[in-house]
């Protein structure tokens, strides 16, 4: 570069200083000579953020492969440490599909730092996943590096844990290192199985992703808080559209948790409807609208499951210890509340999805739940809307249902 630079200004010297054309020839040839090797070309400067969104670029080439010494080659200090770790473990998860996309970058001096999203898919499923972050990167001897990369909310599996993917027909399970996944596995695809004769219509995709977290920990590093004794849960990302509906648009990811340290400690009967009902929120979850009722969602997952738990409801009732289907009509209520009055929330749930099927059959339930998303009917979520698309697809108010679960 700096004998480029010595030529042009030596052009500029000459031109400035002609006088005219009083130069002899031969010194105006050696002018022009001079001016034609110099490169007027226009330039693309690469500024730092360029430089860090290509180095990020080659940070998930190198993750996606499973290459320990790249991965950890484009980060510096600490995070060494944890890229070898992690793209250590990736290499039994069959990763596809890997990209870092920057978001907002700020640079200053020799240090830059944002948001970021690292995309990621399971070999043998469609739908990718995502997950915010956080990163840092400094100007090095050696360019730009990665001195932070970390989750914002959810962490990726292997950065929670060491864990071994195994592919079956319509399940991808993901089982902490020295667990048996045969255990789980048939279960799981019997509950895929059970989802897809009882629901043809809805949106199980072709391979479910599960993950088998070994605790509530675990389970919380990958999903945020849980609520208190889950045993597994559907962890479905969706974006939702416009109100007064607010249809699901677009789902992000679609998957589920299974926490080991509960799920191993019931019954075979019970490790098994556990797996269908959240198999069944894993399906129904892309068509459940932003304001439908939390009884509603549970009770239509508890009815697939074969939980009818309304004699207890019955007896709940009778004993001043149950809880309104008005109450349960906001969504996600039901997480707030304590051990009591959860499980007074799941009987009354129950009992409501079976006396709607009762009365108007499995159609009758999932149409009523498809009702929440048709944008004709206007209302907030509680129990003025939920009464209100009871009465348009079945024809019955939230009183009569109430009784029916009181045993009216």
């Amino acid at each position: 570069m700096a004998p480029r630079l010595l030529l042009a200004g030596l052009a500029l010297v000459l031109v400035g200083c002609s006088g005219g054309d009083s130069k002899p020839a031969e010194q105006r040839d050696r002018k022009g000579e001079l001016l034609e090797r110099i490169d007027t070309r226009p330039r693309e400067i690469e500024g730092p953020q360029n430089k860090i969104r290509r180095l990020l670029a080659e940070r998930a080439r190198a993750l996606q492969a499973g290459d320990v010494a790249a991965f950890a080659a484009t980060a510096t200090g600490a995070q060494r440490a944890h890229d070898r770790r992690a793209a250590a473990r990736t290499r039994a998860l069959g990763l596809e599909r890997v990209a870092f996309v920057a978001d907002e970058l700020q640079t200053k001096s020799g240090s830059a730092s944002g948001a970021a999203v690292l995309y990621y898919r399971l070999r043998g499923t469609v739908r990718p996943f995502r997950i915010a972050r956080r990163i840092v990167a400094h100007r090095t001897g050696d360019g730009w590096r990665i001195a932070r990369d970390a989750p914002r909310r959810e962490a990726a599996p292997w950065e929670v844990g060491d864990y071994r993917a195994t592919r079956s027909a319509h399940v991808v399970l993901l089982t902490p290192k020295g667990f048996d996944p045969g255990e789980l596995r048939p279960g799981l695809e019997r509950a895929y199985r059970d989802i897809r004769r009882d629901l043809p219509r809805r949106d199980l995709p072709r391979s479910v992703v599960v993950i088998a977290a070994r605790n509530e920990a675990e389970t919380e590093r990958l999903t945020g808080r849980i609520a208190r004794d889950v045993v597994a849960l559907a962890n479905v990302a969706a974006r939702w559209g416009r109100g007064p509906a607010y249809p699901v648009r677009r789902v992000l990811s679609q998957r589920m948790i299974v926490v080991l340290s509960r799920w191993r400690t019931l019954p075979a009967a019970e490790r098994q409807v556990t797996l269908v009902h959240e198999m069944t929120h894993t399906a129904l979850n892309p068509d459940t609208s932003a304001r439908t009722p939390a009884w509603l969602v549970e009770g239509a997952a508890m009815y697939v499951a074969d939980e009818d738990r309304s004699a207890e409801a019955r007896a709940r009732a009778a004993a001043g210890d149950d809880i309104s289907l008005a109450r349960l009509s906001k969504p996600d209520v039901i997480f707030g509340m304590n051990a009591r009055e959860q499980g007074a929330a799941y009987a009354a749930s129950s009992a409501a999805a079976y006396a709607i099927v009762e009365r108007h059959g499995a159609t009758g339930l999932f149409r009523f739940y498809d009702r929440f998303n048709d944008q004709d009917i206007f209302g907030r979520p509680g129990a003025r809307l939920t009464n209100r698309v009871l009465r348009r697809s079945l024809g019955m108010s939230l009183a009569d249902l109430e009784g029916a679960v009181a045993g009216g």
